[in-house]
């Protein structure tokens, strides 16, 4: 990977990049990119606009939040990460989510929330397993209809994260010192099993060990476009599935894949207490539209 150098942007041609940037990765119309002046508007009031440049000083990634209040804490809400396409997965996204973390640090906050698409196996991923975040949280379509290239079509739901960023198990996430955790014998909750050549959900919601597994396709994007009706069916069955183990006080806690498997999954733990982060003190809290990194 060239250079990236991550800054924060404050001047006009930077929004400008920005507003092009999110038609580039996300295929968006005009009416759902995020305009200049509010942007602008944003980063005046405290929020943060992160971009990644190459060595030519070409914006080639961008994250996007602001400080709000929710139920009395302040929070800092990651609305957008994305990076443009055909260098993603190339660690862009985990240098501007760092940087995020740090901005986020400086201004006295504790915790970061954001959404993303919890069928998307390779944000699921990065989220849970590369950064260390907690999930308990499930939004049934939560920005309604999306007119966008890679939202059209389905319920808009999300997971919302949590990422303690006092926590040491972040900390040793972010330096890449965390051994790899397996999880065997767990049973899963939601699995997909091979009919017809494609690959169908199957639910078992009575299952109430400890540590269940959830699993969803590796490509889901692609399922979307060639089979739309199973990609319903996907996202009805792990809705129902999330929201049932949630309820029951599970989290997910972590992600796993395989190499050439068709399916990862979420593992989804029963919690015997609250988070013992800053969070259970009454400290104050950081919370997204959208990733793809």
């Amino acid at each position: 990977m060239t250079a990236i150098t991550v800054r924060p942007i404050t001047d006009a041609s930077g929004f400008h990049a920005v507003e092009t940037l999110q038609r580039d990765v996300w295929g968006m119309p005009d009416l759902e990119v995020v305009p200049l002046h509010q942007l602008r508007a944003a980063v005046s009031a405290g929020g943060v606009l992160l971009g990644a440049f190459d060595e030519h000083a070409t914006l080639v990634g961008f994250c996007y939040g602001f400080i709000g209040l929710r139920d009395g804490e302040l929070l800092f809400y990651s609305h957008m990460a994305g990076v443009r396409p055909g260098l993603q997965d190339r660690g862009i996204g985990f240098l501007l989510k760092r940087a995020q973390r740090q901005e986020a640090l400086e201004r006295g906050l504790d915790r970061m929330v954001w959404t993303y698409d919890p069928l998307q196996s390779l944000n699921a991923s990065f989220n849970l397993r590369k950064l260390g975040v907690t999930a308990s949280r499930y939004y049934v379509d939560y920005y309604g209809e999306m007119p966008d290239a890679i939202n059209r079509g389905l319920p808009s739901d999300r997971l919302e994260v949590d990422w303690w960023l006092r926590d040491p198990a972040v900390e040793t996430r972010l330096t890449g010192d965390a051994p790899p955790r397996s999880w065997p014998g767990a049973p899963a909750a939601l699995a997909g099993m091979m009919r017809g050549g494609t690959l169908a959900p199957q639910t078992a919601l009575d299952h109430r060990e400890a540590v269940v597994r959830v699993e969803v396709p590796a490509t889901f994007g692609e399922m979307k476009s060639r089979v739309p009706d199973l990609a319903l069916a996907w996202r009805m069955a792990s809705r129902g599935v999330f929201q049932h183990y949630f309820a029951l006080g599970y989290q997910a806690v972590d992600f796993v894949t395989a190499p050439g498997e068709a399916a990862g999954s979420y593992i989804l733990q029963r919690q015997t207490g609250p988070h013992p982060g800053p969070h259970s003190a009454g400290r104050s809290v950081a919370a997204g539209r959208k990733g793809h990194l």
